[in-house]
Order: C-alpha cells, then structure tokens, then sequence
C-alpha cells in the first residue's frame, strides 16, 4: 500500500506598502527656499532664499496633516519636532527657535508648528531648518533621526523628490504649503466658455477663491456666486471628498 503525505502550508501575502504622505514645504506659501543634502542625505538643511536673510525665526508650518510624536530639547539638535503622518512616516525637524506644539497635537497641513533657529551646538551657531523624512522600518511608533544609520529616506515636495545624494543644492524651492488649516479640499474647476477649465484654490488667507498661479484674491472681480463641487480630503483621511461650496467667482 502506498501511503501519500500532503504537506498544507499557510500562504499569506504581504500587505503593499502604504504611500508616503503627500508634503509640501514647511513653510508660508510662496516663500523661498534654497535646500542642501551636505553630507547626510537624504536629509536636507533649509535657508531661506535668497541670501538667508529672514532664516532666523522664520514661521515653521506642518507639511502635511497628522500628530505630533515628539516634542522635546536635545542636548546636540536642540529644539525638536517629529509629526506622525500616518502609514508609518515621520518629519522630523532640528534646531528650532522655538516650539508651538506639544506631544498628541493634531495638526493640519498649514498648521504652524515652531520656528526656525539654530538651537543646538549641532547647528554651528547658523540658522536654519534641518528637515528628515523618516519611515518606522522596524515598527516601534516613530522614526530614527539624525545619523547615517537612521530611518530616513528621500522626501517629497509638491510631485518632486530630494535628497538623492550628498553634495546636492536646490536653489529658490517655492513652498506651495497653501492650504487652508483644516480644510484641504484643493480646487475648483470653472468652465470659462471657451473650452477649457480655470482652477481655482482657496486663498492663503481661507477668505476667498484665487487662481491657482497666485493663490490670491488680488487683482481681480469677485462676482455671480454660484454653487460649486470640489474634490479633495476635507477631513485628513487620506481620501478625496467631493464637497459643493458657494462662491464667487468673475
């Protein structure tokens, strides 16, 4: 008789790796920024463009919706800032000035966080931000920072990624962190009757519509209000709502 052994084995699947969160600069919309790899990329050291001057104290934003993780004074980095973004990514920011947020914060894209400094005898006594991006590899609830064997990897700002290698300067990096807190919903689209399509965002102010090239209401007619759809992740899910506004628009 001819005795036959089946092996039954439990066949899982790895889950797909969650996307990094979508980041913009930390800073007010339509500064900028000159950003610099140094020797410890993929982080990046930020001044602010174009000769530095205003670096110094210069208004620290969340660059994307989330929770602060930590928020402490370190004897080397001096004033520190990590947010938790979800899907295990982390930022992480050095050398502050100053702190305006505390651990278990939520905070919105927009949402200003600190300011810039050179607190820490690691800054050298120069101002300016020292920025990472990190992702929580090993699953502990926050990211490493601030050695070469850390857990950051490269970031991404507005669609476009730094801090490929060592060595590397961006030169006038606009921010277009120019959300309002809270309320992320990014366009809306206007038919202006010759076939194509305006996009219209909210103001930096979160008082009105502007055209998406300025981000302002400056400069031209506010009239004929009308009920409008908009897309965008209104409530930081990391979904896109379809929401309907009443606004004004030439």
């Amino acid at each position: 008789m001819t005795t036959m052994l089946i092996a039954f084995g439990l066949i899982t699947t790895a889950s797909p790796a969650l996307a990094a969160p979508n980041l913009q600069l930390p800073f007010s919309c339509g500064q900028k920024w000159r950003l610099d790899t140094w020797a410890h990329a993929p982080a990046l050291d930020m001044v602010k463009e174009p000769d530095q001057h205003g670096t110094e104290g210069a208004t620290l934003i969340a660059p994307a919706d989330g929770t602060v993780n930590q928020s402490f004074y370190h004897s080397n980095a001096g004033n520190v800032i990590q947010i938790n973004h979800g899907g295990g990514y982390f930022t992480t920011y050095l050398h502050l000035e100053s702190r305006a947020v505390s651990v278990g914060t939520r905070v919105s894209m927009g949402t200003t966080i600190g300011r810039v400094g050179k607190t820490g005898p690691t800054s050298n006594g120069h101002p300016h931000l020292h920025f990472e991006l990190g992702h929580d590899s090993d699953g502990n609830g926050s990211a490493s920072w601030g050695t070469a064997d850390s857990e950051r990897v490269r970031p991404t700002f507005n669609g476009v990624t730094y801090g490929g290698s060592n060595g590397q300067t961006w030169r006038d990096v606009t921010s277009r962190n120019c959300s309002t807190p809270g309320l992320n919903a990014p366009a809306m689209m206007r038919d202006d009757g010759d076939g194509s399509m305006t996009i219209y965002r909210w103001a930096s102010t979160g008082s009105a519509f502007g055209r998406s090239s300025d981000y302002t209401s400056g400069g031209w007619t506010m009239s004929n209000t009308e009920d409008r759809v908009a897309s965008g992740d209104v409530d930081g899910d990391g979904v896109d709502d379809i929401e309907v506004f009443s606004a004004t628009f030439t």
